[in-house]
């Protein structure tokens, strides 16, 4: 991003926004603070594209924030911008109630700054990842919107963006594809031919460990010869994207609704994220290690 990253502070309570910011002045961010949902409907209205991560209470006075969040979510220039909630309920069904409608991360006070620090990080990385896949996908040429079946091979990571780029082009008007293709080709490379499990990555990512992981796990001679196949079919109604791997599955049951179980990581949201606002039909085949994605045609803008 050419702009510094800037962060919506939405809470009430001005302790409250003075400690949020200064937890991500020390990460370099520039903060903007207000107390209602009215005057950050306000802020986002003028500025739009210079926020890039909204940290929201749940309860507020008049328009509350599920309110604004949901505002935000049917305005085409700010629903990418990732939202991260904050309440003092720890209810069960109000969290899943907000990552089910696509809140970035649910935190309930009090929390650890270091929690904050990771999941703020978390969601500019998401929001620029994206922003730079539209922008690659705009980039491409309209040869492949020609496209209405093919078999692609992936080993690595970049096999994986790469590919996805590409293929979404074949949809131009879908917002979001390329995102949602990238999480599956991702997944498929990662977690189904390398093995890297849930927890593993955690731990990872954490030790800002996990690209040299996957490095290593690629030249081990047992994932020598490991592909991934991304078969595509395309029709005048719909776009069906197949992904398979060669890995052992998994329960991805778990893993496709952002449920209060998602909202306790700062990974594993992938799966939920990519049929949330890539494709409007994602399902699972046998163990786990096929996926088929579908974009309805006639559901385009």
């Amino acid at each position: 991003m050419s702009d510094p990253i800037t962060a919506l502070v939405v809470d009430d309570e001005e302790l409250s926004r003075a400690i949020v910011a200064g937890y991500l002045s020390r990460m370099g961010y520039r903060t903007l603070g207000v107390g209602t949902a009215e005057e950050a409907w306000r802020l986002l209205a003028d500025l739009r594209e210079v926020v890039h991560v909204v940290l929201l209470d749940r309860q507020l006075p008049g328009m509350g924030g599920m309110d604004l969040f949901a505002r935000m979510k049917a305005d085409p220039d700010l629903s990418a911008i990732p939202v991260i909630m904050q309440t003092i309920s720890d209810r069960s069904a109000e969290i899943a109630e907000a990552i089910q409608a696509g809140v970035f991360y649910y935190l309930v006070k009090p929390y650890s700054g270091e929690l904050l620090q990771s999941v703020a990080a978390a969601a500019v990385d998401q929001l620029t990842r994206l922003k730079r896949l539209q922008g690659d996908v705009r980039s491409r040429t309209d040869a492949m919107a020609l496209m209405r079946e093919g078999t692609f091979r992936f080993r690595t990571p970049q096999e994986a963006h790469n590919l996805a780029i590409a293929v979404a082009s074949i949809v131009p008007n879908a917002r979001g594809l390329a995102f949602g293709l990238v999480e599956l080709l991702l997944n498929a490379v990662e977690h189904g031919n390398l093995g890297i499990g849930y927890a593993a990555k955690g731990e990872l990512k954490l030790g800002n460990m996990l690209a040299r992981e996957i490095e290593e796990r690629l030249a081990r001679a047992e994932h020598a010869d490991k592909t991934a196949t991304l078969r595509v079919e395309r029709n005048e109604r719909k776009a069906v994207f197949t992904v398979s791997d060669e890995g052992q599955g998994f329960d991805w049951s778990r893993y496709l609704a952002m449920d209060a179980f998602q909202s306790t990581a700062t990974h594993g949201r992938g799966i939920a994220l990519a049929r949330m606002v890539g494709f409007h039909e994602l399902s699972y085949v046998g163990c786990g290690n096929t996926v088929v994605a579908t974009v309805d045609l006639a559901r385009l803008p």
